[in-house]
Parts: structure tokens; C-alpha cells; sequence
């Protein structure tokens, strides 16, 4: 340190200079990161724990660094330009004989500003740091150094009183009203954690009554406020009311204390006024507004607005400020009468709105803490069921209608302004009136309650989505409410009105093209929207049950194509009854077929009547006619809906529903909600059709039509390339073939439908060997992955095809024809040099031949030796996780005895067969590991205990013959040692049973 700058200790200019380093722009990363850490380590160590002493020099620092930032903090306005600025303020002496700036630029305006940001910054990160200190070691520092405690509150009493004291305005500088904020949370830190042994809230309360004389000087007032003796000085207004607000923020963040002892800090009497903090804040904060709420420039707007604040800030807080508190008239306005309700209820109303405000900022920014302080005193519920919340609800809710129009005006006025969030506010105020009241407002027996429900159809209806969503909530609250203790009028009509509301909410904008080009709305809140309505409309449905799905269906049958986003979103709302509608007409079809006359018969009937109406209606267009949205959402409600088409609709309409899906898939925005909708109903209609077909008197070309939809929709499926749609269709036709009572006809079926899948992973392959001989043309590589991908694809397809025909109809299996067309198919792929190179492909033929053995075990029998031999020379070749599954799967297939049987086996050649199998396997996978790491290969690590699992429980007696098992436990405890994330608490229950088995 070249430059000696008087009255300040070596430390803390030391401070001070890595205060600068850190918040100065221009500083290198390398130097602020250092500078940065020097000053978290000293204002936290030591004396952060209760084991080290405090540290008193760093306590005697700051506090010499606050009285050098803040005695004259406003003189350097009025510092000549010279060569360095004023000497009155120590911090930006040292901003400026440290800062490249000023040995750069001669002494001007704009110097003179830069240095003084600069110290401003440095200040504010010292306040920031001291304020963190106080809340951890303020308490200790009281206990074992009063003196130092009492200098600490002191000199930032002194710092606050800088920022003028309740005769002076507050500058209206960003960074001084940035620094008197700070000041005020260090001043509200130490307040909250100062206490007698007599009064735990003593700080609060004198801190509290000092600002309630402070703001009746401002005022003009000196009606006895002063209560306690006290010797700060008063603050000025701007200056009360962010301490008031400060406070319960600080108390909550004692963390020294459990919740129920914050809660009394805040509302235990005070010996010297017999009144809480609580009280004494809300009658300094009925003096402060009553004395700012008519205005008069911008100074009383803003401070009206700091009231405001403070007032929500303990609201939401404090458990004694309720909506009843808030209609009690406090000691400081008896004598105008005017509670806090009725103040904040005018600022909410049309009597605002002729007020004259100083700014728009601060017209919107009333509006939003009123609302916020009436939500957050709505939210508690301390006084429920009290006669005061009644009579406070009732006040408010009168003041709905005109002239007062509370809630009304001020939501005209924002929408006018575009004050979108005052609106929210709003919004957020209506809808939790709402639903706290509920049970009283149900009853529409209030003035005012039918105009709330109004003003919320109306939010509801709002584009803004942190306007509507809060209002789903007021629905779903109103459903808790039995339809015989309501309001007649809030029963069916409102909730008729409910869902025109939200069918036009939820839609897409009509302009929409896809979510990358979309301006107007957020995907995820769109997403958010549709899902919380989903319950309401549930709720909806329950009331108007077939009438809910007959004005939905009339708006899809009678709205123009033009209108595609209104369609859409009456097909969702559709869907979200599905699973309650079909229920109904479950329950009405169980009834008629045992007998019994439900009494809900007229509505089931009703509902089956009109969704078969409106499917012929769909199905009577073609698809490719309908927007692609409007496609999808037909779709999804044809798979909704299954299971009416199953019990309401002819083999013939379900026919024409699966051809339908089938023709919707090659459209991309329709292709999974096509194959989900097709999965859906044939596994549904299945038994249907089985019993159509094989009924007396049936046409013999029943099979025909089933055999000719399921292969249109299996070859629609596989030409979408989407493997999710081809899987869910590949399942949902073999749950049919299934159902078929016929045993020939459902090898033929199943055997038709298999077919398109195997042609194509003919062609693939074709197209691999072809293609994989040309390795330098660009053009080929790109036709083996195409090749690759749709033979991956098709052994999927066949995958589950396999996995939902594991049924056996008299002597033979129907999967019998697939097997035998299959298995040419299969060995050609597994000899196919590029196929075994690629995991992808032998990782799902794996999966193939492990349905295979699941399914037809005993057909799959003469094959195994051949299978296993392959699987193993594939596994030394990728080892691929996959060929590990297969033998998992193998060892459980063979506890059976008729695959042992079939496999020309005995106990003793299995046994035998099996150990040889798991030694090499070992010994293979050992090598593996050894050489990769545990860590690089975790997938082949969980499949190989995953294989001695099933040793364990299937084949023991070969586990534990086998002669590397007590490596096996090396391997384990060396994977256990690199890599958690196989399941090795199944390999050590393994490990001991096999000990214990040998």
C-alpha cells in the first residue's frame, strides 16, 4: 500500500481493497475468485462454531468499516473535481487511488461517478457479508461481549440515520435506497436476536416503536406514540417502513429457535406497552397508511406502497394477522373509524381508480400488495368459523356489486393498462376468497357470492396462464360441496358454462403450427393447463354425465373444419371422462346381462348412444381431410373409448375404426396416438370379434374380415418406421388371434399377420449383405443403417407378437406356423457377419429367442444346444449385456422338465452342461473386466450376477459345481470396490446361499 489514507486501520483497508477486487467489473476472474474466498474465510472463521472463541478483531473491523462507509455517505455529492475526490468519505479514497480509472482518466463528472459506484459496490458486499455474520454469531456476540454487541447496533443505527432522519426525504440515488435496504436487514438481524432475560422480543418491539414515532413525526403527529424511552433518533419514513418489513423475514431466519418460539417473538406481549409486536406493527402501519393513503405525489405513493409491503410481509408470516384482524379498528385510527379491511378494500375498488397517482408503477404496484395482503390473510385460517370472518367475508363480497366494485375495477383497469401482474394478484385474491369460502359462497345465501363466481368464469377464460390457472383450484373446491347443500344455479348451469370456458381456454391458438414457431404460448404452461383441468372436467362429467359428452360430441360434429383448434380441444375434454364414462356403460352393460334394471340404465344408455353416434360421424371422413391435430385428438379418443366400441358397437363399426386408425398413422403428428388407439381397441374388441366369428349362424367369411384388418393394420404400423407404434399394434392384433376360439384359423391369422414383419426383415437383410460389400460409397453406409434400423424394428414386432401368444389351443401351440416361418429368418440374421457386429440388432434377436423359450419351450428344446452355442460365440465377440439375459432366462426355462425332455437332456447332463456354461462364461467375463475396468462396463457386470442369481434359484446344484465360484467372489467385492449400479445385494444373498449349498 503506497498511497497512506488516514483514519483506517491497516486491516481494514485490507478488507475494504478485496471488497473493491470482487465488485469491480474489470477485475480478472483469478483475482476476484481469490479476493472473494479471503473475505468469506475471515467474516466466517472464526467463532462460527460454539468449540472456537469469537473472533473480536473481525467484529471491531466491520464495525469500523460501517462507521467510515456511512458517517458522511451523501457529502461526496457536493466534492469538487480535483485530483482524487472529497476527503469526506474514507471508501472512496481508496476506490480511487486503487482503480486503473483514475491513473487514466483526468479528474472529471464521470470519474468522480465511477469511483463512487465502485465503492457503493464494495459497501453493499461488506453490508451483505456482516449481515450473514449477524445472523450466525449475533446472539454468542451479545452473551459474551456486550460492549462489542451494543457498538455493533449502534453504528448501524448511525448508518441508517445518514439516509435522513424523519424531516428529510430519502435520495432518490439506486444505489443509496440499494444500500439503506441492506442497512435495514443488518439493523432487523441484530433487532430480532436482541433480547432481555425479561422479554425475549425486546429488540423487535423497541425497533417497532421507534418506527411508529418516527412515521407520526413524519406525519405532523405527536399523540403519545412514543412509548418507550428510547434514545435512537427518529428514521425517516422511507426508512420505517423497510425495517417493519425486514423484521419477520429476519426472525424466520433464526435458526436457534423452533417455529413455535419465532411465532411468540412475534406476538408475545411486551412488558412496557402490554402489546405484541404484531400489534404495535399493525398500528404503526394504520398510522402510516391512513396518513399516505390519499396521496399527494410521488414521495406519499411510494411510501403508501413500503406500507403495503410491510404489511404483506408480516401477513404472510404471522399467524395473529388474520382477514378478522384486519376489520378491527387499531388505537392509532379510533377516531376515523376506518379499519385495515376497508382501507385496502377502497384501494381495491373504483374509488382508486379516481385517486390521482404520481406514476402508473406505483398505481399497479398498490394494487398487487393489497390483493397479496388480503390472499395471505384469506390463507389463514386461524379464525375460521369465527363470526368476525364471517362478517369480514361478507363485507368483502358485498363490495363486489357497484359503486364499490372491489375487485372489479381494479381488474378493469389492469386489463386496460396491461398490468399483467396486478392482474395475477388479482386473480390469485378472487380465487382464494373463493376457496377458503367455499361452503358459504355455495350457497350464494352472501351478497356478492354469484358476482365472484362471474368475475371468476371470467379469469378462467383469461389468456394469461398464471391468470386462469389459480381459478381451477375454486372448481375443484366447489365439487367438495354435495349439489344439495348449493345454490341451484351452482350446479349443472354453471358448470355447463364451466366447460364451454374451458374448451376455449385449453385450445390451441388457431394460428398454431408447432410449438419450435409458436410465439404466443409456452408449451410447458399449455401442458400445465391441460392437466390441472383434466380433474375438473372429471368433476364436470359427474354432474352432467351424458350431457357433458353430448355437447362435447355436438361441437365436434357441428364446428367448421376452419375452427380445427375448437374440435381438438372438445376431443380432449372428451378424453379426460373416458375412463369415468366407460365405466358407466360397463356397469349398465353388467346390469342388463345379469338381469338387473340399474337405475343409472337411461344415462348409460345415453352415453353408448351418443359416442357411437359421433364415431360413425368420424369415421365417415376421411382421415387425411382433418387437421393434423384435430386427427390425433380422433385418435385418442377412439382408443379412449374402447370399451364402449366393445360393448355398444357391431364387429362391422369396429371394423371400420381399426381401418380408420389404420389410415390416420401415416399422418406424423397422428402416428403414436393412432398406434396407441389401435392397441387399445383390439384389446378390447378382441373377445367381441372371437365371438362374432365363432357364434351359430356366423358368415364363414368373419375370419376373413378379422385376418384382413389385422394385417392392414400390422402393414400401416410397419410403415410409419416408428417402433413404439409398430409394437403396440403387434400386440394388440396378437391379443386378438388369441381370442379366436378356432385353433386353425388362429395359426392362419397369426401366422398372416407375422408375415409383413418377416418379408421385411428378408429384405433387410438383403439390403445389408448387398450394401455392406460397397465400404467406400457414403450412399450405401446410409442404406445399411436405413436396412439396420427397420430390421431392428421388425424383430420387435415379432417380439411381442411371440410374448402375448404364449397359449397352447388343444395339442398344439399357435405359434407352432410362426415358429416355422420365423426360424430361417432368425438363423440367417445370426449368421449375418454385420448383424453380429452391431448390438442393436443381436441385442433384440436375443430378446426374440428369449420369448421364444418363454413361449414354446418344448418346441424350442431340440434347438437349444445350437441356440447357446451362438449366444456364446456372440457374447466373446460384443459382449453384449444382452447375451447374458438370454442365459438368465435359459437357466429359469430350464427347471421345467419338459424342456429338459425336449432337450434330450437328464438332471445330471443339465447339471453338467450348465456349470460348463457358467465356468466360461466367467472366465470370458473375468477377462472383460479385468481389462476394461468395473466402471467402464457396468451393464455386462449387472447382466452376469444377474446370471448367477438365477443359478442360485433355478440351478444351484450347477453353481455350485462349478469350479470358479470362489472367484466369483472376488470379481464382487472387486465391482462393489468401481461400480454401484448392478443389484450385488443379489450376489452377496447369492454368494452365502451357495456357501452354504456347498
Amino acid at each position: 500500500m503506497t498511497d497512506n489514507i488516514a483514519g483506517i486501520g491497516a486491516l481494514e483497508r485490507q478488507v475494504i481493497e478485496a471488497a473493491l477486487i470482487t465488485t469491480r467489473p474489470f477485475s480478472s476472474s483469478e483475482e476476484r475468485s481469490k479476493a472473494s474466498s479471503s473475505l468469506e474465510q475471515w467474516t466466517s472463521s472464526p467463532g462460527s462454531t460454539a468449540a472456537s472463541p469469537l473472533d473480536t478483531s473481525c467484529w471491531e473491523a466491520y464495525i469500523n468499516i460501517i462507521r467510515i462507509s456511512f458517517a458522511t455517505s451523501h457529502s461526496s455529492s457536493t466534492a469538487t473535481h480535483s485530483n482524487e475526490p472529497s476527503e469526506t468519505n474514507i471508501i472512496e479514497k481508496i476506490a480511487y487511488v486503487t482503480s486503473p480509472s483514475s491513473k487514466q482518466q483526468p479528474p472529471s463528472a464521470n470519474l468522480e461517478q465511477q469511483i463512487q459506484r465502485e465503492a457503493n459496490g464494495a459497501k453493499l458486499l461488506l453490508l451483505t457479508l456482516f449481515c450473514s455474520k449477524i445472523r450466525r454469531e449475533y446472539i454468542r456476540l451479545l452473551r459474551e461481549h456486550v460492549n462489542l454487541a451494543r457498538c455493533v447496533f449502534e453504528e448501524l443505527i448511525t448508518a441508517l440515520l445518514s439516509f435522513g432522519d424523519g424531516s428529510q426525504q430519502q435520495p432518490n440515488d439506486n444505489d443509496t435506497a440499494t444500500l439503506m435496504r441492506a442497512c435495514c436487514t443488518a439493523v432487523a438481524a441484530v433487532a430480532v436476536r436482541s433480547s432481555s432475560q425479561q422479554c425475549l422480543n425486546e429488540g423487535v418491539m423497541k425497533m417497532i416503536l421507534n418506527c411508529k414515532t418516527s412515521i407520526a413525526l413524519s406525519l405532523g403527529m405527536n399523540n403519545g406514540t412514543n412509548h418507550v424511552e428510547n434514545s435512537i433518533r427518529p428514521f425517516s419514513p422511507t426508512v420505517s417502513l423497510t425495517l417493519l418489513a425486514d423484521l419477520p423475514g429476519e426472525a424466520q431466519s433464526r435458526n436457534d429457535l423452533p417455529t413455535a418460539d419465532i411465532e411468540a417473538l412475534l406476538q408475545m406481549p411486551f412488558d412496557a406497552t402490554n402489546m405484541s409486536a404484531a400489534d404495535a406493527m399493525l398500528d404503526t402501519l394504520q398510522l402510516s397508511i391512513g396518513g399516505f393513503i390519499n396521496g399527494g405525489g410521488e414521495r406519499q405513493d411510494s411510501l403508501l406502497c413500503l406500507t403495503l409491503k410491510s404489511l404483506r410481509k408480516w401477513a404472510e408470516i404471522c399467524k395473529s394477522i388474520t382477514i378478522s384482524r384486519l376489520m378491527e379498528t387499531s388505537p392509532s385510527n379510533s377516531t376515523t373509524g376506518n379499519s385495515f379491511l376497508s382501507q385496502l378494500v377502497a384501494l381495491l375498488s373504483s374509488q382508486s381508480e379516481q385517486r390521482q397517482w404520481s406514476t402508473a408503477h406505483h398505481a399497479e404496484n398498490v394494487i398487487i400488495q393489497s390483493a397479496d395482503v388480503l390472499t395471505a390473510c384469506l390463507d389463514n385460517t386461524s379464525d375460521f368459523c369465527t363470526q368476525s370472518r364471517r362478517s369480514a367475508v361478507s363485507s368483502m363480497l358485498s363490495s363486489i356489486q357497484a359503486p364499490v366494485e372491489f375487485l372489479v375495477a381494479p381488474l378493469r383497469n389492469s386489463e386496460m393498462h396491461l398490468w399483467e401482474d396486478a392482474t395475477v394478484a388479482l386473480s390469485n385474491l378472487a380465487s382464494t376468497l373463493a376457496r377458503e369460502e367455499m361452503e358459504d359462497i355455495s350457497t350464494c345465501q352472501l351478497q356478492g357470492s354469484f358476482d365472484l363466481i362471474q368475475l371468476l368464469l371470467e379469469l378462467q377464460a383469461h389468456p394469461v396462464h398464471t391468470v386462469a390457472l389459480p381459478v381451477l383450484e375454486v372448481w375443484l373446491a366447489l365439487q367438495d360441496i354435495p349439489t344439495s347443500d348449493r345454490h341451484p344455479s351452482l350446479a349443472a348451469p354453471l358448470y355447463m358454462q364451466l366447460v364451454e370456458v374451458i374448451l376455449n381456454r385449453i385450445a390451441f391458438p388457431p394460428t398454431f403450427v408447432s410449438w419450435e414457431e409458436e410465439l404466443e404460448i409456452e408449451s410447458s404452461d399449455f401442458d400445465e393447463m391441460r392437466r390441472m383441468a383434466t380433474d375438473v372436467l372429471i368433476g364436470a362429467y359427474y354432474l352432467l354425465r351424458s350431457a357433458y359428452l353430448e355437447t362435447l360430441a355436438n361441437v365436434v360434429t357441428a364446428t367448421s373444419s376452419d375452427d380445427w383448434e375448437i374440435i381438438e380441444a372438445a376431443l380432449f375434454c372428451l378424453c379426460a371422462a373416458s375412463r369415468e364414462a366407460c365405466a358407466r356403460v360397463k356397469s349398465v352393460a353388467n346390469a342388463v346381462s345379469s338381469g338387473r334394471d340399474s337405475p343409472v340404465s337411461s344415462d348409460g344408455n345415453s352415453t353408448a348412444l351418443g359416442l357411437t353416434q359421433l364415431v360413425r360421424s368420424i369415421c365417415s371422413s376421411p382421415a387425411s381431410s382433418r387437421h393434423h391435430l384435430v386427427l390425433s385428438g380422433m385418435c385418442t379418443f377412439l382408443g379412449s373409448y374402447s370399451t364402449v366400441w366393445a360393448s355398444s358397437c357391431p364387429p362391422q363399426s369396429v371394423l371400420e375404426i381399426l381401418a380408420y386408425l389404420a389410415s390416420a398413422i401415416p399422418t406424423p403428428a397422428a402416428t403414436e396416438a393412432a398406434g396407441k388407439g389401435m392397441r387399445l381397441v383390439l384389446i378390447s374388441v378382441g373377445p367381441k370379434l372371437a365371438k362374432a366369428a365363432a357364434s351359430p349362424g356366423a358368415d364363414p367369411s368373419s375370419y376373413n374380415f378379422i385376418s384382413t384388418a389385422l394385417i392392414q393394420s400390422m402393414e400401416a404400423a410397419l410403415s410409419s418406421c416408428n417402433a413404439t407404434v409398430m409394437e403396440n399394434v403387434a400386440e394388440g392384433c396378437a391379443r386378438v388371434c388369441v381370442q379366436l376360439k378356432d385353433s386353425s384359423q388362429t395359426k392362419t391369422i397369426l401366422t398372416s399377420v407375422a408375415m409383413p414383419s418377416l418379408h421385411r426383415c428378408r429384405s433387410s437383410l438383403d439390403a445389408i449383405s448387398a450394401s455392406s460389400s460397397d465400404n467406400s460409397s457414403g450412399h450405401a453406409a446410409s442404406q445399411v443403417e436405413s436396412a439396420t434400423q427397420t430390421l431392428i424394428s421388425c424383430l420387435g414386432v415379432l417380439k411381442q407378437l411371440i410374448r402375448f401368444c404364449d397359449a397352447s389351443i388343444g395339442e398344439t401351440h399357435v405359434l407352432t406356423d410362426v415358429l416355422t416361418a420365423v426360424w430361417p429368418v432368425l438363423k440367417d440374421i445370426s449368421t449375418n457377419s454385420n448383424c453380429r457386429r452391431n448390438e442393436d440388432v443381436l441385442s433384440r434377436l436375443f430378446d426374440v429367442h428369449s420369448q421364444l423359450l418363454n413361449a414354446v419351450p418344448t418346441l424350442i428344446g431340440p434347438h437349444f444346444k445350437d441356440i447357446i452355442s451362438f449366444i456364446v460365440q456372440a457374447y466373446e465377440e460384443t459382449f453384449c449385456a444382452s447375451a447374458l439375459d438370454y442365459v438368465s432366462a435359459a437357466v429359469e426355462s430350464f427347471d421345467s422338465e419338459q424342456i429338459v425332455a425336449a432337450a434330450g437332456l437328464d438332471e445330471q447332463s443339465k447339471s453338467a452342461l450348465f456349470t460348463q456354461l457358467l465356468s466360461h462364461i466367467y472366465q470370458r467375463t473375468f477377462a472383460y473386466v479385468q481389462t476394461k475396468g468395473p466402471s467402464e462396463c457396468p451393464q455386462v457386470i449387472k447382466a452376469f450376477f444377474e446370471v448367477t442369481q438365477r443359478y442360485l434359484l433355478f440351478c444351484p446344484g450347477a453353481l455350485c459345481q462349478c469350479p470358479e465360484l470362489p472367484s466369483l467372489f472376488s470379481l464382487g467385492t472387486a465391482c462393489l470396490t468401481e461400480c454401484q449400479v448392478y443389484r450385488m445385494e443379489k450376489y452377496s444373498f447369492a454368494g452365502n446361499k451357495s456357501q452354504g449349498t456347498s
